[in-house]
This record gives structure tokens, C-alpha cells and sequence, in this order.
């Protein structure tokens, strides 16, 4: 695919996920959907795997919208916990392999965890074949256990089981987001902070916790924000736009898509500005 007029592109969707984590697409579905979508652009971001990305590629015609590999790394640090983002990585790189190898052994180890504190703390019951249903995911993650708590009657909505969940504490060492922007980055890619503002995606930070989470990866590495997003307000995307232009970083633009998993639609990127993304298109047109 010839990547030469991506910077033309205004229909993006740069944060997206499938069945090699915690969504519900498969890869070819997923392809489908996009077009049905019109987007022109989109990238495949996936939980601490890029599985899905090399499946897409296979299936991809010179006719379909322009793809970018991602990853989504999982971390924790000084602030808090945070998501990565990563494009356009070389997967042969040694950094990028073992970052991700760790991630994910942390992300299944914390399945029998999650089982035992819902036991121990909400006295649900789970059978054997429903627990192996969950570990022979690719990347089991917190939509996975909320519908198994759905289909069972222990929730009677989605965001109930999101917020049971948000209780679990993990006290396994997680990398930190310093170590996963140069795992990125010394993998040639592009690293970038996943819904700046909302932390994890689960937290509404201020301006002052935001800007010293970006100031501090910025000296790390950090190339870019996420500053289109599904769910931020028009003051937190003003706001993440504001410290992307304050200290000199890419802006990207994701949805969050998790197919039925979560109520989030393809390409609902929150009205990104094309001009704007043209420096993140043509640092990509460097890498790909």
C-alpha cells in the first residue's frame, strides 16, 4: 500500500481493539467494519499484544483504508497509572518483544487474581469451564469478566462490573510508562499517551495532573497525545490540544473501540482537526 497521500486523510481512527485483547472483532470483521465506517485512516491498538496487527496486514487489499500498527501497553508510575500508546514499531526490535511479553504475563496472571477477589469479596461463583473460557483469551481484560458477571445475574449493567472491577488493586510490578515509551521508542516507534486526562481511562485528572504527567514523559521520550477522544468534554480536548502545542507533541486522534464490549462506535474520534494531525501522518510516512 502506497502511504504518500495519508496526510490527506481526515477520517481517522487511531485507538482501536479486537478479539487479540479485550474487543469483540475479529480481524476480517474488523476490516469490514472500518469500511463501513468511511475511515481513511486507522490503526489497530490492541492490550500488550500486536498479534492482531500482523493478521490485519495479511488481510488488507490496496484498496482499503490506511493502516498503522499499534500496541496499547499497560502501566503504572509516579502519577498513577497510565496507558501507552505505540505506532509504527518494528517488531523485530528486542524492546518492543519484551515489553510486551511482560505485559501480557502480568495481564494473565491478574485472571485467577480477579477471579479469587470477586469470590472473596462479592461471593461470586464461578465454575471451572467458565474460568478456562477467560484464560483462553488472547488478552483477558476487565469486558471479558463483566460479561461473564452479566450472563451469570451477578450485574444487571455493564458499568456495575466495570466499577467491581476498578476495586481490584494489583500489587504486581507493572512496567512503568517511562519504561514502556523507550521500549517504543527504541523500537523506532512512535510513543504516545493514551486518554491523557482520564488517566487509565477511568479518572478525570485536573489541568495541573495532566500537565505534570505530559511535562515528565515529555523529558522520557514522549512523541505525542492523544488529544481526540470519544469520551473527553470539549474542555478536556481543548485542554489536551493546549499542552500538545505547549510542549511540542504529535496529536493523535481514537475512538476506543472495543466492538460490542463497550458502548464506543468506530470513529467517533471527537471531530479531530485534519491540519492538526498532518505532523503525526507525516512522522508515520517516515516510519512505514
Amino acid at each position: 500500500m502506497n502511504y504518500e497521500n495519508i496526510k490527506q486523510c481526515k477520517n481517522p481512527d487511531l485507538h482501536i481493539h479486537s478479539i487479540f485483547s479485550d474487543g469483540s472483532d475479529t480481524p476480517k470483521s474488523l476490516i469490514e467494519n472500518v469500511r463501513k465506517a468511511g475511515l481513511d485512516v486507522f490503526a489497530l491498538t490492541d492490550h500488550d499484544t500486536y498479534l492482531g496487527c500482523e493478521e490485519v496486514k495479511k488481510m488488507l487489499s490496496p484498496f482499503d483504508p490506511y493502516f498503522i500498527p499499534g500496541v496499547e501497553l499497560s502501566c503504572e508510575g509516579e502519577f498513577g497509572k497510565y496507558h501507552i500508546l505505540g505506532y509504527c514499531y518494528d517488531i523485530n526490535k528486542s524492546s518492543i518483544k519484551e515489553a510486551v511479553e511482560y505485559t501480557h504475563g502480568v495481564r494473565m496472571r491478574k485472571v485467577d487474581k480477579r477471579f479469587a477477589f470477586l469470590s472473596e469479596n462479592y461471593g461470586f461463583t464461578f465454575t471451572n469451564d467458565e474460568k478456562e473460557m477467560i484464560r483462553k483469551q488472547e488478552n483477558p481484560g476487565k469486558p471479558h469478566f463483566v460479561n461473564l458477571m452479566l450472563k451469570k445475574g451477578y450485574i444487571e449493567e455493564k458499568s456495575k462490573g466495570f466499577d467491581i472491577l476498578a476495586e481490584y488493586k494489583n500489587e504486581e510490578r507493572v512496567i512503568t510508562p517511562e519504561e514502556a515509551i523507550d521500549a517504543i521508542f527504541s523500537a523506532d516507534g512512535i510513543p504516545v499517551l493514551a486518554h491523557g486526562i482520564l488517566a487509565d481511562g477511568s479518572k478525570n485528572l485536573s489541568k495541573e495532573e495532566i500537565e505534570n504527567r505530559v511535562s515528565t514523559l515529555k523529558k522520557c521520550g514522549l512523541m505525542g497525545l492523544e488529544c481526540y477522544y470519544s469520551s473527553y468534554t470539549e474542555e478536556q480536548k481543548n485542554t489536551m490540544l493546549e499542552l500538545s502545542e505547549k510542549y511540542n507533541l504529535l496529536v493523535t486522534a481514537g475512538s476506543d473501540y472495543h466492538g460490542v464490549n463497550k458502548p464506543v462506535k468506530l470513529g467517533d474520534t471527537n471531530n479531530p482537526d485534519p491540519e492538526v494531525m498532518k505532523r503525526f501522518y507525516s512522522t508515520v510516512l517516515k516510519l512505514l
